[in-house]
């Protein structure tokens, strides 16, 4: 469910107008690899 508000095309849409290109590129990436180690502990529970 996370990746569904953090990674949605108009969340990134919005905050393309406020973010550089550059920035924006790493606020997805560390939000991708927060999501896929999440999911990886969760389902070590």
């Amino acid at each position: 469910m996370m990746a569904v508000t953090i990674l949605s095309l108009p969340s990134v849409i919005m905050l393309k107008k406020v973010l550089k290109t550059k920035l924006l590129a790493i606020f997805i990436a560390i939000c991708d690899v927060d999501i896929v180690v999440v999911g990886y502990a969760d389902n070590a529970i």
